[in-house]
């Protein structure tokens, strides 16, 4: 391992050997991408905030409220540091997990916490959070870089399993569910398929890579997409675990791919862009890999009819013409921070989300990038 890699996203420390998988977490930034709900967008601003902000006509945006609020709950000591997982939206809660504060319920209307109602839970939590929650049949999904798996009532918090399961490395990607199974990655190199009636292991043996997993994507219900820094990215059966398809990029892979028909799409850490076909075996390459001048990509891509929309660190938003490969066109964001979150579609258009809170929506139709002005919102 090049151990130039260890900064590159800015909050990690890598140790050898790869495999190994000895990581933790040292200056928390964050990662969650933007989320859409009708004309409400929850972006993730600085030290762990979210606000829920108004689309308004025109590129202008007006926050409803932010959470946590001081000046609100003065009383509250609540410092969540980051968020990394993407908040979940259902019915009229927002559920979010913090890297630091635990794990919350808010009211989609004001904000303020469901649960926990006195502050934070996380002395019922062992480890960080550096992925986010995943939801099924009302229970909370969520691991811990101590290698803890959680599952929570989401009605009130309380824990639905008499004890976490533990793995041996920490759990950094959100967990999957995809049809009755509850999929698990580890910095171990391992991915785990749990039943969801019961917890218990839906695989005879666990996938295990020779690189961490720090992120998982369900594909659909049958196959996931297993991104790994070993520089390969895998296709799943999520039945039993086999590998269906395994691709080795030139460079670490850590993101969710954009997805269409039998195609992925996704970028790695050495600035290259892959569109693959999925159904063959092996992978087959749709095109040459897009250069994107060395300038390392963890935020996941988004496909627009025939236009891929990459952003990456530095950052720039590229669009590809999905088909061929061809770069359409490059739009530099000027004193933004960077983008490590992945780009969120919506109404035709993709929403991306800098390190400085800064929201942009990018148009696949001429190919041009603008920013969403922020207003009301506190950091």
């Amino acid at each position: 391992m090049n151990l130039r890699r260890a900064p590159l996203i800015g909050a990690i420390l890598l140790c050898l050997p790869v495999f190994a998988a000895c990581v933790r977490v040292t200056n928390p930034d964050g990662w969650a991408a933007p989320v859409i709900d009708g004309q409400d967008v929850y972006v993730s601003t600085s030290k762990g905030h979210i606000s829920a902000v108004t689309l308004q006509d025109g590129d202008a945006a007006t926050a409803r409220w932010t959470f946590p609020d001081k000046d609100r709950d003065p009383d509250k000591k609540i410092e969540p540091e980051a968020i990394y997982g993407d908040p979940v939206i259902d019915g009229d809660r927002v559920y979010l997990a913090t890297f630091s504060a635990g794990v919350f319920a808010l009211n989609k209307a004001d904000g303020r916490p469901v649960w926990p109602t006195n502050g934070t839970n996380t002395s019922q939590i062992k480890g960080n959070l550096a992925g986010g929650v995943a939801l099924a049949n009302g229970i909370l999904y969520f691991g811990t870089t101590e290698g803890r798996l959680y599952a929570w009532n989401a009605s009130d918090g309380s824990p639905a399993w008499p004890e976490p399961k533990r793995f041996d490395r920490g759990i950094w990607a959100t967990p999957v569910v995809a049809g009755d199974t509850l999929f698990v990655a580890t910095m171990g190199g391992e991915v785990h398929a749990l039943s969801l009636a019961d917890g218990s292991p839906a695989w005879i043996d666990p996938f295990v890579a020779t690189g961490a997993i720090a992120d998982l994507f369900a594909l659909d219900d049958g196959r996931l997409f297993v991104p790994s820094i070993n520089r390969h990215a895998y296709v799943l059966n999520a039945e039993d675990g086999t590998i269906l398809a395994d691709y080795r990029a030139r460079d670490w892979v850590w993101t969710e791919p954009a997805v269409t028909d039998s195609h992925v799409f996704f970028g790695d850490f050495g600035g290259h862009v892959y569109g693959l076909d999925i159904t063959a075996t092996p992978a087959s390459p749709l095109w040459d890999p897009v250069s994107l001048e060395g300038e390392r990509v963890k935020a996941g891509a988004a496909i627009i009819g025939d236009v891929l929309i990459v952003a990456d660190r530095k950052p720039v938003v590229t669009f590809i013409n999905a088909t061929t490969g061809q770069i359409l066109n490059r739009v530099p964001i000027e004193d933004a921070g960077t983008v490590r979150s992945n780009v969120h579609v919506a109404d035709g258009f993709a929403y991306i989300l800098t390190t400085k809170g800064r929201l942009f929506r990018a148009n696949p139709q001429n190919y041009s990038v603008a920013e969403i002005a922020l207003t009301g919102v506190k950091k």
